[in-house]
């Protein structure tokens, strides 16, 4: 046997132990991971967690020169493998095969990404969904239902702003698909006059800060084929990772503030502004370590219960006060604050219109979003007729 044959076969025998040992460690890893004290909720139940290693990515690195490195799941009959491209800076891209869509998808790799406004006159149109959690078939429905996008994944939007509220990571098997998937369409939109927004929400902070307790068996296992470690897939050098860490946790349109958790009247006593929220956890998620504040700014963007990205109180107990939310909308001078994060039966509005609840359960088939146009918000129902809200 040459020697190329021998050193192959050991790489292909580390490999299968490096997944045998991940496929027995999952759950205890997921138990394992360090509770964040402001997120309720159990860790991901691994006993009920079937997914395994398969096909998934590209990770994609930036090196020092300027080329990017490409990291791939993919599977054939022998099992999941790991195929690695290395993709010069210049006019970089790559194809991303994604179910019920005709053609594969091409994504556009970009020069670092610099912080977006976070203030922005009312667009014409605006699509706002939320915590799709890795279900790619059902932000593919909606964003169609829509018409945002055609069969192809063209924009089809115009002018119009996407925003997405928040929790695109975990529970899911799809959660790599979507992000690249938002990821080119925001430059899609661009170069047709529109928008799309990525609004932070308590997940993908989780996930960006080694808070890894709801990610699924089969991410950990691809972790181990890729040999790296989970949280190293969005760290600071990656093109997905460096993405995320510069987007906003609260945007405003208009007359109206889109933002995952919600903002709490404590927001409103320290009197600040969004500017400064979203500065305080870019800020944060920059540094090489996370270091959650539990008083400040950071804690009211991320940090603490009532923070931007974990707030609850406009739709569970206790309920914020209507009169105290007038106060509040009238210092943040809009007036209708658009959330996700708690989960409503269906899109509507709640504290009479001062808030539009995007959350709903979507893994279930149960999946709605909101778009505005006209001045009127109506509700969005892949297969189902428009109602206006």
């Amino acid at each position: 046997m040459n020697t190329n044959r021998v050193l192959s076969l050991a790489r292909e025998q580390r490999t299968a132990l490096a997944t045998a040992l991940v496929i027995a460690l999952a759950p205890a890893l997921a138990a394992a991971t360090p509770a964040h004290s402001a997120a309720p909720g159990a860790v991901q139940d691994s006993a009920r967690d079937a997914s395994t290693a398969g096909p998934d990515g590209p990770y994609v690195r930036r090196l020092e020169s300027g080329a990017f490195e490409c990291k791939r799941v993919v599977a054939d009959d022998k099992g999941p493998r790991v195929e690695v491209e290395r993709l010069e800076a210049e006019n970089a891209s790559f194809q991303l095969a994604l179910p019920d869509v005709p053609e594969p998808f091409v994504v556009r790799l970009r020069a670092p990404a610099s912080a977006p406004q976070c203030r922005l006159p009312a667009p014409e149109r605006v699509f706002a969904f939320s915590d799709i959690e890795g279900e790619l078939g059902a932000m593919l429905r909606l964003l169609r239902a829509g018409n945002v996008v055609d069969e192809q994944l063209r924009w089809t939007f115009g002018s119009g702003h996407v925003a997405y509220v928040g929790d695109l990571f975990d529970r899911g098997v799809h959660v790599t698909e979507c992000l690249w998937v938002l990821y080119e369409l925001e430059a899609r939109a661009r170069e047709a006059g529109g928008a799309l927004h990525f609004v932070l929400g308590n997940h993908e902070v989780m996930n960006l800060t080694g808070d890894l307790r709801y990610v699924r068996r089969k991410y950990h296992e691809n972790a181990a084929l890729l040999g790296e470690k989970l949280e190293a897939l969005y760290a600071n050098d990656t093109v997905l990772g460096q993405w995320l860490r510069t987007r906003n946790a609260a945007v405003q349109l208009g007359s109206e503030l889109f933002v995952h958790g919600g903002v709490s009247p404590k927001v409103g006593e320290a009197g600040l502004r969004i500017e400064q929220l979203n500065d305080a956890l870019r800020t944060a998620l920059a540094a090489e370590r996370w270091s959650r504040s539990n008083d400040g700014v950071l804690a009211l963007a991320a940090g603490s219960p009532d923070g931007l990205i974990w707030y609850r109180g406009y739709l569970k107990a206790p309920v914020v006060a209507e009169n105290d939310l007038d106060k509040l909308l009238e210092q943040l001078q809009v007036e209708r604050v658009v959330v996700g994060h708690t989960v409503v039966e269906n899109v509507g509005f709640v504290l009479g219109g001062r808030v539009l609840a995007l959350d709903v359960h979507h893994a279930s088939g149960h999946s709605q979003a909101a778009l505005r146009e006209k001045g009127a918000w109506k509700r969005i129902t892949p297969g189902a007729t428009d109602v206006e809200l």
